[in-house]
């Protein structure tokens, strides 16, 4: 994937997100970090409380609100004229979390979204996989 000086590049999960922005041009990445957050010690009041495995397992709601939150920071970023270009790379769950959370103003910027779980990996070896996509 070729990136355009300047465009985010969003690395995210449910728990953590990376977001990066390409200081380098079209055939040299090299991205920087620009913002980043971490859900630490979710809480537990949310996971209820019967027996494990009576019911369905539901998406641990405090892992949604991550990514809804992302989503609205997103939002703000793209108001105050922060960023461009956006490329999403998330697992599916958070990615489709995200999709259904994004304003339309900051899916018009998305240029690509890639489905993959980079969230723990090095910015080196973020640079090195997008490179490949």
């Amino acid at each position: 994937m070729k990136l355009k000086n300047g465009t985010w590049v969003l690395v995210c999960d449910s728990g953590k997100f990376l977001l990066l922005e390409n200081n380098g041009d079209e055939d040299i990445m090299d991205l920087r970090v620009v913002a980043h957050d971490e859900l630490v010690n979710p809480a537990t009041s949310n996971h209820g409380t019967d027996r494990p495995g009576r019911f369905a397992i539901s998406p641990d709601l405090e892992e949604t609100r991550f990514a809804q939150d992302l989503a609205e920071k997103l939002g703000r970023w793209e108001t105050d004229k922060r960023f461009n270009d956006l490329v999403i790379v998330s697992d599916s769950r958070t990615l489709g979390v995200l999709r259904s959370a994004l304003s339309d103003q900051v899916k018009k910027r998305v240029r690509g979204e890639v489905q993959k779980d980079y969230a723990h990996r090095t910015i080196e070896f973020i640079e090195t996989a997008l490179a490949k996509e």
